[in-house]
């Protein structure tokens, strides 16, 4: 890719020279392939600067019976500086959504749960949030650039380009004139999904741009400078065969230099979808000067500062050092914001396109800009319970805000005495931290999948809100679930806790139950900051999570009493209806209503309905439920979890629980199911909590070939799929939808992991 400063431009095969002809190469393709017509700009108004991006796509791909479909997208999008907010639009046609649909239907490469929600949540009709849909057919000119999206428009001028937009709440209506020549530019591995090489991108780095944006009832004359690409490669998706088991990915960045330049650096990645591996490649760069002269150069584009978005839990770099050593070039780029990112079906979930500043260096000279970041992610899950764990980053960022590494002003919040810090004697500060936070800090050193933190985001976005504003809420959430292990594993004295050594055999007893009761407590600090001012809201999200602590503890109540005297009655009379109620009752208390209050907590500061906010509840405490089924059934095999490196690590021995002389679900439901004369056999054996491993083995030898476990797994399934049906007739088709029906599938079948 290296390229002499002098030398001359190398042509290619989308049309050569140092100046592409753009009136040839952006005329729409009939041929099979995918195309962007993407620009970005930075206007000035009356009342102050933003940006502004927005893309026009087309897709056409084979059938399998070999005709073409055609999939369309209009989306844009604006980010305001000032006030940190991204807001804007993407409208599709029904083309799109039937090619996500039936290529997600063929794809292997994806995790079953979240392939069989996404093509049952597409298959319903009902639209996909925050999608809209065209309000009729595209129309798109076959020899010119012209480009009828009825909400959207796209056509030239001469050589300037004419923008426009209506939408549900926003638009605009944008002449762009072209103040540099076009330049080419390609980069690897642009078939998103098909197989393609290559994809063309010729750009022009520098435009005019003058008009008017509207937001809501408010239009206001703009104008400014811009960047315009045209991007075109091979199909994205496949519907003749199946897609690769790899994605491309991409950070690319597009500067506009004060001192003439701009600059194109592109650093492609390969993403295994099914392994969660990234691969990544050489960076280059397309530099164009003053005059107009193109350069083509090796570069490097690292991240130096990142986000994770909560509605996506995709990691975003936010900073980036870009560097172009041939030409003496080092820049800083910040995103104005982290929360820019963009999100549609056509995404699966999201990409990051972020306005950025520029400031640094050229030949020893300083230099400042301005321009857009892109980061573009697989958005494929191989695998939906590493995806989920993706939310333990943002949960341990938020728990070590609140429980801090070493005595400082967070101290005074936690004991309490944030109203008069003053009287916290800095005497007594060690000792508290280490007897209130340390046993806390080395409990969530090893989080667990953090799922349950995740359904309180997931369920805001579903129910129509905005998840960044509660991000404190996961800590909240894993420091109240993680108190309640360190409590439980004193009261089963239980060694090992997440493949760590559990909090009293580190701390000691007294001071393991007085830390994780403690832990309840962060709720109420985080509470006060997420909702300051609106006392009705707070009110029942307190009651909530009062009602989630006084469950939990009825739970755990049952399992001290233990089950075996209802084990007992089961086994002596072959009926295990009893015992069966009571596990349920008993799991539904520990962990079920637990959930269906975290869910619902998401549901209220969403504003969710009431109807809405009961059918959650309803559907959560039901997972919950299924969750506890299938843990029973995944202690048979031992249960494993994703660890930092991506692979999984052993946290509960196979069995274990057997070996206690727990009375399981498994268990329970082999009552009536194996023969009466072996059902009390076993029974005897693992009752006391002394069975060797030899007869352990024989007894769920015996539990899975008379069927008790597969009527665990029948259960669970079937209660998920019961509870999920009256809230998915209340809320909108989202990622989110898709994601928590999954979510479902997940709880109630991980023994098939």
């Amino acid at each position: 890719m290296t390229q002499s400063l002098t030398g001359p431009v190398r042509s290619d095969d989308a049309g050569g020279g140092e100046s592409p002809d753009l009136a040839t190469l952006e005329i729409p393709r009939q041929s099979p392939g995918l195309e962007r017509w993407w620009f970005n700009a930075h206007l000035d108004a009356d009342d102050g600067a933003f940006g502004l991006v927005f893309s026009f796509v087309r897709h056409r791909v084979p059938t399998p019976d070999g005709s073409p479909l055609d999939a369309h997208a209009v989306v844009w999008f604006r980010s305001d500086p000032g006030a940190a907010a991204h807001v804007g639009e993407s409208w599709l046609d029904e083309g799109a959504v039937r090619l996500v649909r039936d290529a997600a239907a063929t794809d292997r490469s994806m995790d079953a749960r979240v392939r069989s929600a996404l093509t049952e949540t597409l298959e319903q009709g009902r639209g996909f949030r925050p999608d809209h849909a065209l309000p009729g057919p595209v129309k798109v000119a076959p020899t010119r650039l012209d480009l009828d999206y009825g909400v959207a428009r796209l056509g030239k001028d001469g050589d300037d380009y004419l923008a426009e937009a209506d939408g549900a709440g926003s638009g605009f209506a944008l002449r762009l004139t072209p103040l540099k020549p076009a330049v080419h530019a390609s980069f690897p591995h642009a078939g998103l999904r098909g197989g393609g090489d290559t994809t063309h991108a010729p750009f022009i780095p520098r435009l005019a741009v003058t008009g008017t944006v509207r937001a809501g009832e408010h239009t206001r004359s703009v104008r400014g400078d811009g960047w315009y690409e045209h991007a075109f490669g091979d199909t994205r998706h496949r519907l003749d065969g199946p897609p690769p088991v790899d994605d491309p990915e991409w950070t690319w960045a597009g500067l506009r230099l004060d001192n003439g330049w701009e600059v194109s650096v592109r650093e492609p990645r390969r993403a295994d979808v099914a392994g969660g591996r990234t691969r990544a490649e050489e960076a280059f760069a397309v530099a164009v000067s003053p005059d107009g002269r193109r350069v083509q150069a090796p570069a490097r584009l690292r991240a130096t500062d990142s986000w994770t978005s909560l509605a996506t839990l995709n990691s975003y770099g936010t900073a980036w050092e870009v560097e172009i050593p041939d030409l003496d070039l080092r820049l800083g780029a910040r995103a104005w914001f982290p929360h820019q990112e963009v999100r549609s079906l056509i995404l699966l979930s999201g990409m990051l396109e972020a306005h950025v500043t520029v400031e640094g260096t050229m030949a020893g000279r300083p230099v400042r800009g301005r321009g857009v970041c892109e980061v573009f992610p697989s958005n494929r899950i191989g695998d939906f319970e590493r995806y989920v764990t993706r939310v333990r980053a943002v949960t341990r960022n938020e728990i070590d805000r609140l429980y801090s590494a070493g005595p400082d002003h967070t101290l005074a919040s936690v004991a309490g005495s944030e109203d008069r810090p003053g009287r916290l004697d800095a005497l007594v500060a060690d000792d508290l931290h280490g007897s209130l936070v340390e046993p806390m800090r080395h409990a969530t050193r090893g989080l667990g999948r953090s799922w349950r933190s995740y359904v309180v985001a997931a369920v805001t976005e579903m129910c129509g809100g905005d998840s960044e504003r509660y991000r404190p809420l996961l800590a909240a959430t894993e420091l109240m679930h993680t108190g309640c292990l360190v409590i439980d594993d004193v009261q089963d004295a239980s060694p090992i806790r997440r493949g760590r050594e559990s909090v009293h055999t580190v701390f000691g007893e007294p001071t393991a139950i007085n830390a994780g009761t403690a832990a309840y407590f962060a709720f109420d600090r985080v509470l006060r900051e997420v909702l300051p001012d609106d006392d009705r809201l707070r009110l029942r999200v307190y009651q909530t999570y009062l009602r989630v602590l006084r469950a939990g503890h009825a739970g755990q109540a049952l399992d001290i009493a233990g089950h075996a005297t209802a084990m007992d009655a089961a086994v002596a009379a072959g009926d295990a209806s009893r015992v069966l109620r009571r596990l349920r009752t008993a799991h539904r208390l520990k962990t079920g209503v637990p959930v269906a209050g975290l869910a619902e907590m998401g549901a209220l500061v969403a504003g969710a309905d009431e109807h809405v906010i009961a059918a959650t509840g309803d559907y959560f405490e039901t997972v919950g439920l299924a969750y506890q089924i299938s843990d029973d059934v995944m202690d048979l095999r031992g249960v494993t979890a994703v660890d930092a490196s991506g692979g999984r690590r052993r946290t509960k021995h196979t069995a274990e629980d057997l070996h206690a002389g727990k009375v399981t679900m498994p268990l329970a439901h082999a009552v009536g199911r194996v023969p009466t004369p072996r059902m009390r056999e076993i029974w005897h054996e693992v009752r006391g909590g002394d069975a060797d491993e030899a007869t352990v083995a024989g007894v769920v030898a015996d539990l899975k070939a008379h069927g008790a476990v597969d009527a665990c797994t029948d259960e669970a399934r079937l209660l998920v799929d019961e509870a999920w049906k009256p809230l998915r007739d209340l809320v909108a088709p989202s990622w989110h939808t898709v994601m928590m029906r999954a979510l479902g599938h997940y709880c109630a079948q991980r023994e098939a992991e």
